[in-house]
C-alpha cells in the first residue's frame, strides 16, 4: 500500500509538471477548452491499478518440523528476558507517526477551508432575495458580494450583487449569467472539490499548489471559451467589459466566480485565441492518446511469483536458541531437554522468513535481489528486532546447575510451597507471552505453544506425587543437564552468526 501511495504521488507530480509545461502551447494551438482537458491526465492516474506480472520460479522445498520438548523453566526464562515493546513501537513507530502527521495536516487544511466556505455561503444566503430560476439553478441577489458567483453542488445557486442591474448592461448581464450557468452545467464545482481534496493530500508538495492555481485559471478560461463560442463579435466586447467590471471582489474556494483580478489580463488575452471545432476535436483526441500512453508508462508495477518447488533436499536441522531450565519451580519430574530440531528457515514474523538467499514475504518466495526497497527495509527491521531479543536472552549455566543441585536436596513441604509460587510465576509468563508475541516469533518461537506448555506443566505439577517427585529430582543427571545447557548456548551462538550474516548482506546492499 505504501509503495502504491509513493508511486502515485511521484507519477501524478510528474504528470502535473508535464501539464504545466504543455498548457500554454496547447492553448495557443487548440484553445482554452482543450488546455483545461489536459488536467484529466494526472487525474486519471489516480485510478490506474497496479500492473501485475506473473513469473514462475523454482524455490527450495521445505522440510518438516520435528517434535521437540521444552522444560517449563526454559519457557518462562525465555519470556522473562524478551523486552516489552515500547509504547512508540506499539503504535507503529515512525511510519505510523508520519502517516498520522500527513493525514492530520491534510484533514485540518480541508476542514478549515470547508468551514470558511460554509461561513461565507451562510452570509451570502442569509440576506439573499430570490430573483428567478433557470432550470434547477436558483438566482438570488445578495449585498454580501460584489461579483456574480456560482455555488452549490446539490442545490445549485447563482448569487448576484445588489447593484447588478446598475453596474452591468443588458447584454453584459446575460453573458455574465451564461458564464455562471456554464460552470454548473460543466460540473466545474465538483471538479473544484475533487482538486482541493488532492491538494490537501499533497499539502507538502509545492508543485501541487502551483498545479492547483493553474487548474483554476484553466477552468475559468475554458468557461470563457464556452460562452464565447456561442456569441458574435459585439457580444465578445461586452463580455470582456463584464469581466473587467467583475475583477474587484473575492472568490470562494468551492465556488466559481467571475472575479479574478490577478488573472484578468491573461484571461482577456486567452479570449483572443479561438479554435475552430476541428482543432478542438484534434486536441481532444491528443488528450485521449496522451492518457492511453502516460498511464501505462507511469503505472505502479508488481511481480506475482508462482513458486514451483524443487526436489526436497536432505533434512537440515538447526538448534533453536532456547534457554534451558532456570530455577526449579515446577513439581513435575525434571529431565534434560533434547536440542530442538527445526527446518533451516529463520522465521521472523508470520509472513516473513529467510532461508539463505531466499526470503518469503507476504506468502511469496523471492531472492534478495528481487526484493523492493520497502521489503528490504522490513527484513532489516525484523533482523534488528531479532538481534535485540537474542541479546536479552542469557543462560547462566552456573546458577542453573546450582539450582538443580539445591532442588535435589529439597523436602516435599518446601517443594509444595515452590509449586504455589510457580503458579503465580506461570501466570506472569502467560502474560509475558501475550505481550511479546511478535518478538518471540522473531526468535523462532510460537507464543501459543509456549503458553500451552506452561499450562500443561502446571497441571502436571498439581497432580504430581511428591514422593515420586523427590525420587525424580534425585535421579537428575547433572552431567547430561550441563551438556544440554552447552548445546543451547551453541545454538544461540549459531543464531547470532546467522543474524550477523544477514546484517552484512543488508549493509552491503545499502552501500
Amino acid at each position: 500500500m505504501i509503495d502504491w501511495l509513493l508511486g502515485t504521488l511521484l507519477a501524478t507530480s510528474a504528470l502535473a509538471l508535464l501539464v504545466l509545461v504543455l498548457r500554454e502551447p496547447v492553448r495557443n494551438r487548440f484553445g482554452s477548452r482543450v488546455a483545461y482537458g489536459l488536467w484529466l491526465i494526472p487525474a486519471a492516474r489516480l485510478f490506474m491499478p497496479t500492473l501485475t506480472q506473473t513469473v514462475e520460479r523454482t524455490v527450495p522445498a521445505q522440510t518438516g518440523v520435528q517434535p521437540h520438548a521444552y522444560p517449563i523453566g526454559g519457557e518462562a526464562f525465555a519470556m522473562a528476558h524478551v523486552a516489552d515493546p515500547s509504547p512508540f513501537e506499539q503504535m507503529g513507530g515512525w511510519p505510523a507517526m508520519l502517516i498520522c502527521l500527513w493525514l492530520g495536516v491534510a484533514s485540518a487544511l480541508f476542514a478549515s477551508r470547508l468551514v470558511a466556505f460554509h461561513r461565507d455561503r451562510r452570509a451570502i444566503l442569509a440576506s439573499a432575495v430570490a430573483v428567478t430560476r433557470c432550470g434547477a439553478v436558483r438566482i438570488v441577489r445578495s449585498p454580501e458580494i460584489t461579483s456574480p458567483v456560482a455555488l452549490g453542488i446539490l442545490r445549485p445557486i447563482i448569487a448576484i450583487p445588489s447593484d447588478f442591474h446598475r453596474i452591468y448592461g443588458p447584454r453584459e448581464r446575460r453573458l455574465v449569467l451564461e458564464h455562471e450557468l456554464a460552470h454548473h452545467r460543466s460540473g466545474d464545482l465538483v471538479a473544484n472539490l475533487f482538486a482541493f481534496v488532492l491538494l490537501c493530500l499533497q499539502w507538502f508538495n509545492p508543485l501541487a499548489w502551483a498545479a492547483h492555481a493553474a487548474f483554476r485559471f484553466d477552468q475559468e478560461a475554458a468557461c470563457d471559451a464556452r460562452v464565447l463560442d456561442k456569441v458574435n463579435g459585439v457580444d465578445r466586447a461586452d463580455y470582456g467589459r463584464a469581466i473587467a467590471k467583475a475583477a474587484s471582489g473575492r472568490a470562494l474556494l468551492f465556488a466559481s466566480a467571475l472575479d479574478r483580478p490577478n488573472t484578468l489580463h491573461r484571461r482577456l488575452k486567452s479570449m483572443l485565441r479561438t479554435a475552430n471545432p476541428s482543432r478542438r476535436l484534434a486536441g481532444r483526441l491528443l488528450i485521449a492518446a496522451g492518457i492511453a500512453v502516460a498511464l501505462p508508462l507511469t503505472a505502479s508495477e508488481a511481480i506475482d511469483y508462482v513458486d514451483v518447488q524443487a526436489a526436497a533436499p536432505a533434512p537440515a536441522t538447526r538448534v533453536a536458541p532456547v534457554a534451558a531450565a532456570a530455577a526449579l519451580q515446577a513439581a513435575a519430574p525434571v529431565s534434560p531437554a533434547a536440542p530442538r530440531a527445526v527446518r533451516s528457515v529463520s522465521k521472523f514474523e508470520d509472513d516473513l522468513s529467510v532461508d539463505g538467499d531466499w526470503v518469503t514475504i507476504d506468502g511469496q518466495w523471492k531472492r534478495w535481489e528481487e526484493l523492493t526497497p520497502t521489503e528490504k527495509s522490513r527484513v532489516a527491521s525484523a533482523v534488528a528486532k531479532a538481534r535485540e531479543a537474542l541479546a536479552k536472552t542469557h543462560i547462566d549455566q552456573a546458577n542453573i546447575m546450582r539450582d538443580v543441585a539445591t532442588a535435589q536436596r529439597i523436602d516435599v513441604a518446601q517443594l509444595q510451597r515452590d509449586i504455589e509460587r510457580a503458579e503465580a510465576g506461570a501466570a506472569d509468563a502467560m502474560r509475558a507471552a501475550e505481550a511479546n508475541a511478535a518478538y518471540l516469533r522473531a526468535a523462532g518461537e510460537d507464543p501459543e505453544r509456549i503458553k500451552a506448555s506452561v499450562r500443561e506443566a502446571m497441571e502436571s505439577a498439581r497432580r504430581a506425587d511428591m514422593d515420586a517427585v523427590r525420587r525424580a529430582l534425585s535421579a537428575v543427571d547433572q552431567r547430561k543437564m550441563a551438556e544440554t545447557l552447552s548445546q543451547a548456548e551453541d545454538a544461540m551462538s549459531r543464531a547470532k552468526a546467522e543474524l550477523d550474516r544477514m546484517d552484512a548482506r543488508i549493509r552491503a546492499d545499502q552501500h
